[in-house]
């Protein structure tokens, strides 16, 4: 006695509903009244049992399961089974006197019978595929199947497939002996087997929880749905007994049954037995009332003051260096739970001495840049100076044979002294046009005019008339400029002995010279052409920067 009590106080809901179900066979039994007001009463009273029953399971499937497809499929199938259960009231309290309506209520009886294995399916599909495209396709041409069939039943009195008539039509009032069952009846059942047998394959498939219970609760439900209805209708309806439950009300009874099955043996995820869930985690989580009461707690507990967690309700608080709580507001209270971020930290300081690394690592990339752009400034300079050298060098050789072979006091020795200054006056310009490089130089510029004028300045020290004169700017390129001064001190060198008067000027094309000499030296083999011209004693030489040749 003790045990049952317990029993009855653990799963309060699920006494309630076998209780009153049982009050509801007992009130269907007491029917068989003759008197009319004692028998409406009593239906009254059944089928008040009956829907609140169906309604009460709508709301715990609503209160127990997540809210999902899989929620809703159930919900709409407890919505079907609250429609087949009116439609026998219908039936029976309505449209008896009516033989159409009544026999046309009998086929609608096959509407639910049809959508509820169908709804069963849908749950099982969304459990296993999801909202992926299988399962949204999988799931309409259920219900369009569970729609044809119906369609099919309701139908009868134009093909007489499901229900055929025993006598004249006229009498077909789907009374027992005045009616045979069709191929098309088996059909429609067949096709609800196979969508059950189907659903608990999908079930099994999408939780992989095949256990042997499972399978027996499931099986042992259809069976025992299909032996009380195969009972009903062959003994207790054919011999006139005494039944607790009539067809409508075993088939919902019976599908409510495989529903709980499924739902108590979690292929469908549900949401009751919070405490031995918690109990079972290894992770510290809390739940509480909105006045911070502990309502379930997870194996390892949360130690943390109520301070504490009225903190945390507004941002993440850290118990300790590595431990942080946090918390989230649910529609019954607050969920704290902690998360060790040692590993986190760990990282995070491996992390910052790698950083530090890398720092280091860089600054010493970046030196080693700055090393490298030195040297490379340096190798152009080098390379500058090269130039330089290898350029004047023929010209200070020339210098240093010129000093030593001359004496002071000597004739020759004012005039040897004038070759030196010219030649240091051109290794003075060469090494500046050398240093300028195309970036540098502007491209209007004057530094050719320069050392021609410095050419001239040294050549009257020499006792030679000289003077630059005309436009000082040109656009010349480097390159051009370096050779057309190499070309010109050449000219110069070879006619310095003879020379008495000279006149330099540049020309967009390059320079030109006039000359006042006592010979005509062989000018050696150029770069540049040099073109003279002879006009009443003065020589002209014309030295372009395009082509190249000898002196004409």
């Amino acid at each position: 006695m003790r045990k049952c009590i317990t029993i009855i106080r653990t799963y309060r809901k699920t006494s309630l509903f076998f209780g009153l179900l049982l009050l509801a066979g007992i009130v269907n039994v007491l029917m068989r009244f003759e008197t009319p007001i004692i028998n409406g009463t009593l239906f009254c009273v059944n089928a008040a049992i009956i829907s609140f029953l169906i309604v009460f399971w709508i709301d715990s499937v609503r209160e127990r399961l997540l809210p999902t497809k899989a929620r809703l499929y159930i919900v709409l199938a407890g919505l079907v089974m609250l429609g087949y259960h009116l439609m026998r009231i219908f039936r029976y309290r309505v449209s008896k006197n009516d033989l159409p309506v009544y026999r046309f209520t009998a086929y609608l009886y096959f509407i639910p019978r049809v959508l509820i294995p169908a709804l069963l399916l849908a749950t099982a599909l969304y459990l296993r595929f999801e909202d992926s495209k299988i399962g949204r396709r999988g799931v309409r041409i259920v219900l369009a199947v569970a729609s044809a069939f119906s369609l099919f039943v309701i139908t009868n009195d134009l093909h007489l497939l499901v229900y055929r008539p025993v006598g004249d039509f006229s009498d077909f009032t789907m009374e027992g002996g005045h009616y045979k069952w069709g191929f098309g009846f088996f059909m429609v059942f067949g096709v609800m087997l196979l969508m059950l047998v189907i659903s608990f394959y999908l079930f099994f498939k999408s939780t992989k929880k095949k256990r042997r219970s499972v399978v027996l609760s499931l099986i042992g439900s259809i069976v025992l749905w299909l032996f009380v209805t195969l009972f009903q209708v062959f003994v207790l309806d054919r011999f006139k007994l005494p039944k607790m439950f009539n067809i409508p009300e075993i088939d919902i009874y019976s599908f409510i049954l495989v529903f709980e099955c499924c739902i108590r043996s979690r292929l469908i995820p549900y949401n009751e037995k919070y405490d031995a869930f918690f109990k079972q985690m290894k992770t510290p989580v809390m739940i509480t009332d909105p006045d911070l009461h502990v309502l379930n707690v997870s194996a390892t507990p949360i130690n943390a003051p109520e301070e504490t967690l009225i903190s945390s309700r507004k941002a993440p608080v850290y118990l300790d260096e590595d431990t942080r709580l946090n918390s989230t507001k649910i529609r019954a209270g607050y969920v704290f739970w902690t998360e060790d971020e040692h590993e986190l930290h760990e990282e995070q300081k491996r992390l910052d001495a790698a950083n530090s690394l890398l720092s280091e690592e860089n600054d010493l990339i970046a030196v080693e840049n700055k090393l490298k752009e030195q040297k490379a400034r340096l190798d152009a300079q080098n390379q500058v100076y090269a130039r330089i050298a290898s350029a004047i060098f023929p010209k200070q050789k020339r210098i240093e044979e010129l000093l030593m072979n001359t004496t002071p006091g000597d004739s020759a020795f004012a005039k040897e002294l004038g070759k030196v200054c010219v030649l240091n006056a051109y290794s003075k310009r060469k090494t500046n046009l050398l240093l300028l490089s195309e970036e540098s130089l502007p491209k209007s510029n004057r530094e050719l005019f320069l050392a021609l004028s410095e050419t001239a300045r040294f050549l009257k020290c020499c006792g030679v008339e000289a003077a630059a004169i005309g436009e000082e700017y040109s656009e010349l390129p480097l390159p051009d400029i370096h050779a057309l001064y190499d070309i010109f001190e050449t000219v110069i060198e070879t006619y310095f002995p003879v020379a008495k008067t000279m006149t330099f000027s540049l020309k967009p094309d390059g320079i030109r010279i006039a000359m006042e000499a006592e010979g005509t030296p062989e000018l050696p083999e150029t770069q540049l052409p040099v073109k003279c011209e002879e006009s009443d004693g003065i020589l002209f030489f014309t030295i372009r920067r395009n082509g190249g040749g000898v002196a004409e």
